[in-house]
């Protein structure tokens, strides 16, 4: 197949996007500053100054460092409403045009603008809902209400107990959470697409049965909850990177559509 400037083009955001994460130069918190008196270096702890966004990368010719991804785990922890509403913006309206590229052979993909924006604002909700299951899954860990480790420290946790948290924070993330989050995008994509307010008895039944009452479960089941168990079975600083790629695969399976009989 003779690729076309635009999948040229998708290739290098591709390679662009990930390049930014492994090699992000800026991190966040206390950084290390000069002592005037001695010519030393120092960590200071207090002052509102020594706090914030710094340049902190030199390669080092090895990846065994990965300071750029440390970096950007840093940043995100530090700012999860703004770093959240960009991965996923800027990757699942990809995954989006991905499948028009598909269906159609073009990058086209109809109002573009306001689905990255409905994406970014599903972003913000996503650094909020991960949180919240992870730390409430944890939470009851190992009581009367769920099985597992009593306390749950992930830093000194065996990959045992991690996999099986993160099996467990997965599961109840993706059956309280999963369906009604995209079926709220689906309607927020049906009101950009009808350029008008959908009530909700007109939304349900253009829904295909095909689609929500089977394919869309099954997704869930079969991918999310595997695929969110490796999330969140990484270490926190990097559940954000993995959401990110995820939200790609997301954002292409919410334009499946049936087939014509």
């Amino acid at each position: 197949m003779k690729l076309k400037t635009g999948d040229w083009i998708a290739i290098g955001y591709v390679i662009l996007y990930a390049a930014v994460v492994f090699f992000f130069p800026w991190d966040y918190g206390i950084k290390p500053v000069k002592d005037i008196m001695d010519g030393t270096l120092k960590e200071v702890f207090s002052g509102e100054t020594a706090a914030g966004i710094f340049w902190n990368f030199s390669f080092t010719g090895s990846f065994s460092d990965l300071t750029g991804l440390k970096n950007f785990g840093h940043v995100v922890s530090a700012f999860p409403y703004l770093t959240g509403f960009f991965k996923v913006a800027l990757l699942a309206t990809f995954g989006e045009m991905l499948k028009v590229r598909g269906r159609t052979g073009s990058w086209k993909t109809p109002q573009l603008l306001p689905k990255f924006v409905i994406w970014g604002i599903f972003g913000l909700l996503f650094s909020l809902v991960f949180a919240l299951f992870a730390k409430g899954v944890e939470g009851i860990s190992g009581t009367a209400l769920w099985f597992g480790p009593k306390p749950f420290i992930y830093g000194t946790a065996g990959w045992g107990d991690r996999i099986l948290m993160g099996f467990s924070i997965s599961l109840w993330c993706n059956l309280i959470f999963c369906y009604p989050m995209m079926l709220a995008h689906e309607w927020c994509n049906t009101c950009v697409t009808k350029k008008k307010f959908v009530g909700g008895a007109e939304f349900l039944s253009g829904l295909d049965p095909k689609v929500w009452g089977s394919f869309m479960l099954k997704s869930i089941v079969f991918f999310w909850i595997p695929a969110h168990t490796v999330t969140f079975s990484l270490p926190p600083d990097y559940r954000v990177l993995m959401s990110a790629v995820l939200s790609l695969a997301l954002g292409f399976i919410l334009t499946v559509k049936p087939k014509k009989d």
